[in-house]
C-alpha cells in the first residue's frame, strides 16, 4: 500500500537534474580555485609547524648546550653547587619566559639586576632546590652525567 504524499522516509533530496540544470563554467572555477586555496592553506600550516618543531627543538639544544657548560665549570670548580643552580635556573626562566628575560636586559647596572623580579624569582627557586635534599642531589647528578658527556 503505497503511502500519502508520494512515498519515503528521510531520503536525500536531490534537486531536478534536467538537460539545462548543468552547473556553469563559473561555479566549476570558483569550486576549483576554492579547493587550490584550501591545498595551499594546508601545506603553510604544515610547513609553520614544521618551523615551530625546529625552533623548539633548537631552543631545547641551546639549553642543553648551556647547562652542559655550567655542569662543567661546576666540575672544574669555577662554579659552587648553589651558583650553579643559580645559573641553571637563570636559563630556565630565560627559555620559558624570553618577555620576563628582555625587560630585566634594558635594565643598567648590577644594582637593578639584584632589585628585580627575575633575580628575585632566580634566588626563590635557587633556594627552593637547596632546602630539598633529594632535589638537590637530583640536580648535581643530573650536572655530573651532562659534564662526563660533553
Amino acid at each position: 500500500m503505497p503511502r500519502i504524499g508520494g512515498g519515503g522516509g528521510g531520503g536525500p533530496i536531490v534537486p531536478p537534474q534536467g538537460p539545462g540544470a548543468k552547473p556553469t563554467q563559473g561555479t566549476q572555477q570558483s569550486s576549483k580555485s576554492e579547493f587550490a586555496s584550501k591545498i595551499q592553506q594546508a601545506g603553510q600550516q604544515g610547513t609553520d609547524a614544521a618551523r615551530a618543531q625546529q625552533a623548539k627543538q633548537a631552543k631545547a639544544s641551546q639549553l642543553t648546550t648551556k647547562a652542559t657548560e655550567i655542569a662543567k665549570r661546576l666540575q672544574n670548580g669555577a662554579l659552587t653547587q648553589k651558583e650553579a643552580v643559580q645559573e641553571f635556573v637563570g636559563l630556565v626562566i630565560e627559555e620559558r619566559f624570553p618577555k620576563f628575560k628582555k625587560r630585566k636586559k634594558r635594565k643598567k647596572g648590577d644594582a637593578d639586576r639584584e632589585s628585580s623580579g627575575e633575580h628575585q624569582l632566580e634566588e626563590a627557586v635557587t633556594e627552593l632546590i637547596d632546602s630539598d635534599p633529594a632535589l638537590a642531589q637530583r640536580l648535581q647528578t643530573q650536572f655530573k652525567k651532562l659534564a662526563a658527556k660533553g
